[in-house]
């Protein structure tokens, strides 16, 4: 039987007003609300330029309230290529959009009423073109609509002012109680100008991509927020990949897709029709991977990552998922596993405009074929650990992850020889290079580029060429080269007469900063140098050190670090420096109502630039198992297989039990010839690997991983000989045992230690470090 189907007008399945209220009940951010608006705007300067037609200097305003007032509103502006009457009465309709995923960044309907109907509950639009003779605009009022049942709202016209101006100005108005209240707070105002920032910051400075344009909330300037990171021209050397850049570019084109306008799906390539049926919306959309990768000048904890972006907005910020190795039994972290504090500093900003994202713009879809193309191009296919990838069975990595992976994953140099620093681009103490890049973020044009960073990893591989083993921050200035060396460039102190040519000085980078105590509202500008002990400045007394202060303002610090004042494990030329700046201080205050002992100012002082002594219990723990690794990976790939298998062989039942287990756990696919390389070390109790060298020291030293002489030590007569080869020995396995107590301790247990013992646990650490770089071993 056949239904009789007639059909009589049409039905009208415009939704009903109601529904824009409540699309404001959808939890967006105000910050993502606002960004919503600025995309629009973005698009409108992004398709002038594609018509050859692109507006110069493009800029969009944001006015935020700053009171609770029930007058408060909310603009958005932009000097875009505007819109007519036609675009402009279907482009705020709840839906619509008539823009593709592929070409920019909004959908204008939907966006553009789940920001205003978030925000407030009336909404104001006015658009003109260059050659229009009016503005338009329409009022969208949620209530008013709701009250009369259609979607009907006047056409509003207004005068020009200036027969050029062009561009959008939306304003919301009636803000609704909870957001007048959260928009009043400085904090939240700060928050937004932050966040435009990160979002946006590949098209708010020079040479954007793909536009530049400037942006401002409520009349001040946002800044691009752009990673301080190594230069372009930073290279190092690595035995697997030669030359590595600490900038690496990646521009990958990959063939042309076809695209369906109707649903805004990638279609297998060669085909003409879409799944949904709608004919002759098929085209062919370029597919392009571009961006950068880069190594920061400073560790941190959350400030590393890389950054997903679609036509210019940043999606994701500081994502860490190409870091994490991904296979059918689960996830591995593997960066920043060397470095005890979790810290990383790999960035980057890769440029994805042809994969799909959410709506609300937090995340780009891992379903979309086009991120696994992205993953594979910037990480490769497999592991970053040469070692797991090797187990697995891939092919040698190639991607530019995977070099600076090599190149930089470590946090401090092994070994620690002269120009270590160098190879690894790191600075020592990271709590001063994260101080410096502070100024470089709030624009101190001194700290823009990373000279100031060089110079502390020079003085730190010169203390380690130069280091007479009198103390941990020393330096021998005697016998320097001339070669990064500097003099002080003051003016004369008396006036009319000139200052002597000033002996050998040395700048020290480390230790010339900005310094503060803030109970004592003081503030130093030091500039360090290590001096001789004839250097005029010290007296005829020959004193260790001196702080001078100079009329500019500038205080000046000599120290000779030959003094004997430094032949102690604990003085450092830090130490002294910050004992000065506590007395100093002390001095300020005398007569004064605030009165703070000398110990505490210099305690805070320590507090805030001694970072890098502190014996961190948790710290320690870490750097002990790394240690261990280290050592244990040290017989990797130097063994035959036979050897390999017969060294397995000389541990117990128990042991070759827990080593096979952990291998398990791993998921190794070829634990045999794991064995058989010589790598079951890396599996093995920790205890197992002090026997272990006991059994064979033979293995780690004469430059194997220690470069003390082992095998060809000879004192004459085969008893001394031996002897001395056991205390070789016995020097090491007593720094391995210290290591294994560091890292099996529980950190509560370890804060309550001696100092002594501690200190005793982490110089066997620095003795411990290898004396050759195990990537050229």
């Amino acid at each position: 039987m056949t239904d009789n189907v007639q059909m009589d007008g049409q039905f009208d399945l415009q939704p009903d007003p109601r529904i824009l209220p409540m699309l404001g009940e959808i939890n967006l951010a105000q910050w993502r609300c606002l960004a919503e608006l600025v995309d629009n705007s973005v698009d409108g300067f992004l398709s002038a330029k594609r018509e050859n037609n692109a507006v110069t200097d493009p800029e969009v305003h944001i006015a935020i309230p700053m009171t609770v007032s029930r007058s408060a509103q909310i603009s958005v502006r932009d000097n875009g290529p505007g819109m007519s009457p036609e675009i402009l009465e279907t482009a705020v309709r709840a839906g619509w959009s008539g823009n593709t995923p592929v070409d920019s960044l909004g959908m204008f309907g939907m966006g553009f009423n789940i920001a205003t109907a978030r925000l407030g509950t009336v909404t104001t639009v006015w658009t003109t073109r260059r050659d229009d003779t009016e503005w338009h605009g329409l009022k969208i009022d949620f209530n008013a609509l709701q009250k009369q049942s259609h979607f009907r709202t006047p056409h509003l016209k207004r005068e020009k002012v200036d027969p050029h101006e062009h561009g959008t100005e939306i304003s919301i108005e009636q803000l609704k109680t909870e957001q007048r209240t959260w928009f009043a707070r400085p904090a939240s105002r700060s928050q937004i100008s932050r966040e435009l920032s990160r979002t946006y910051s590949s098209m708010l400075r020079e040479n954007g991509v793909p536009i530049t344009f400037s942006l401002s909330v409520n009349g001040k300037k946002v800044q691009s927020r752009y990673p301080c990171i190594w230069g372009e021209d930073r290279t190092v050397e690595n035995p697997r990949f030669g030359t590595v850049r600490a900038y690496h570019t990646i521009d990958r084109n990959l063939s042309d897709r076809p695209f369906c306008l109707a649903c805004w799906q990638w279609l297998p390539a060669g085909q003409t029709e879409c799944s949904c049926g709608r004919v002759g919306q098929i085209v062919q959309r370029e597919r392009r991977v571009h961006g950068w990768l880069g190594i920061q000048r400073y560790l941190s904890n959350s400030e590393y990552g890389v950054d997903f972006i679609r036509n210019g907005r940043k999606i994701e910020i500081s994502n860490r998922e190409l870091f994490v190795w991904r296979s059918d039994g689960g996830e591995e972290p593997e960066y920043p596993i060397d470095d005890p504090r979790n810290r990383g500093r790999l960035v980057g900003e890769i440029h994805l405009d042809h994969c799909r994202v959410t709506y609300t713009k937090d995340r780009f879809d891992r379903n979309d074929p086009a991120w696994e193309e992205m993953v594979r191009i910037v990480r490769g296919d497999g592991p970053l650990r040469p070692d797991k990838a090797r187990e697995l069975g891939f092919s040698p990595n190639e991607s530019p992850l995977f070099q600076q992976f090599q190149a930089f994953r470590r946090s401090s140099p092994k070994p620690k020889v002269a120009g270590s620093w160098a190879r690894l681009l790191m600075v020592r103490d990271n709590e001063l290079s994260e101080q410096m890049a502070k100024k470089f973020h709030t624009g101190d044009p001194e700290f823009q580029d990373d000279a100031k960073w060089w110079e502390l990893v020079e003085e730190e591989d010169r203390k380690l060429l130069t280091d007479s083993g009198l103390g941990g921050d020393q330096s021998d200035i005697e016998g320097l080269s001339d070669e990064g060396e500097e003099e002080p460039q003051e003016e004369p102190d008396t006036p009319g007469g000139s200052d002597p040519t000033p002996p050998h000085r040395t700048h020290l980078a480390s230790l010339s900063q900005e310094y503060r105590h803030d109970r004592s509202d003081q503030r130093w500008e030091v500039r360090a140098w290590a001096v001789v002990d004839t250097d005029p400045e010290l007296g005829e007394e020959t004193v260790p050190w001196k702080l001078k202060a100079k009329a500019s303002g500038l205080h000046e610090f000599f120290i000779n670090p030959s003094h004997e004042a430094f032949r102690s494990a604990t003085l450092t030329t830090l130490d002294a420096l910050l004992a000065e700046l506590a007395w100093s201080a002390k001095d300020f205050l005398r007569g004064e109502q605030t009165d703070i002992p000398f110990g505490q100012i210099l305690a805070e002082l320590r507090e805030r630039y001694a970072g890098t002594t502190k014996l961190d219990p948790a710290i320690l723990s870490g750097e002990a198992s790394l240690t261990l690794t280290e050592i244990a990976k040290g017989v990797s790939g130097r063994l035959n297989p036979e050897d390999g298998r017969a060294l397995f062989e000389e541990f117990t039942t128990s042991e070759q039990e827990a080593i096979l287990q952990k291998m398990a756990t791993r998921q190794l696919a070829n634990p045999q010839a794991v064995i058989a390389e010589g790598r079951f070390l890396e599996f093995a109790p920790r205890t197992s690997i002090l026997r272990f060298f006991s059994r064979h020291p033979e293995l780690f030293y004469d430059g194997q991983y220690w470069d003390e002489i082992y095998s060809e030590l000879d004192y004459g007569r085969p008893s001394a000989t031996e002897e001395a080869r056991a205390q070789l020995v016995r020097h090491h396995e007593g720094l391995i045992a210290d290591a294994i107590w560091l890292a099996e301790q529980d950190v509560d247990d370890l804060a309550a230690t001696e100092r002594a013992r501690l200190l005793r646990a982490s110089l066997s650490l620095e003795l411990l470090a290898p004396s050759i770089d195990l990537n050229e071993a």
